[in-house]
């Protein structure tokens, strides 16, 4: 189906971006304003904000051991014309290729100037498999 292959052709972009450490195209895969849903509360960042959180977040997971990132598309829907849920299983790996840490992860994405975007993302498994490994409090 092409939405499929499109949807995990824009989400082998998202990790590659992640291999590459480009907070960047990391943004640029984001909607100008994405929105964060957490177990804390819900916020709002615009694009200049997230790249530099992508930047913090790009520093965490090498102070963490992360050498490369893996993520797998478990499924995407397609709720409206221009619209998609998708869930990713991630795995960040070692030096030595062992897991670091492990979760899933869901996204709204949304197709504007025809391509897609993420809108949305809801990180509570990342933040859980963080706070598991003692790197959050």
């Amino acid at each position: 189906m092409a939405f499929e292959r499109e949807i995990a052709a824009f989400f082998a972009s998202y990790v590659d971006a992640f291999a590459k450490n480009d907070a960047d195209a990391i943004a640029e895969l984001w909607e100008p304003i994405g929105l964060f849903p957490s177990p804390n509360g819900n916020f709002a960042m615009e694009r200049e904000a997230f790249r530099s959180h992508c930047v913090t977040l790009l520093d965490f997971y090498r102070q963490q051991g992360v050498v490369t990132p893996v993520g797998d598309l478990l499924s995407a829907t397609l709720l409206y014309p221009q619209v998609a849920e998708a869930r990713m299983a991630y795995r960040m790996l070692g030096e030595g290729g062992e897991t670091v840490a492990a979760w899933d992860h869901i996204y709204i994405l949304r197709r504007s100037d025809d391509r897609w975007r993420v809108t949305l993302t809801i990180s509570d498994g990342e933040i859980a498999a963080w706070t598991e490994r003692g790197a959050l409090e």
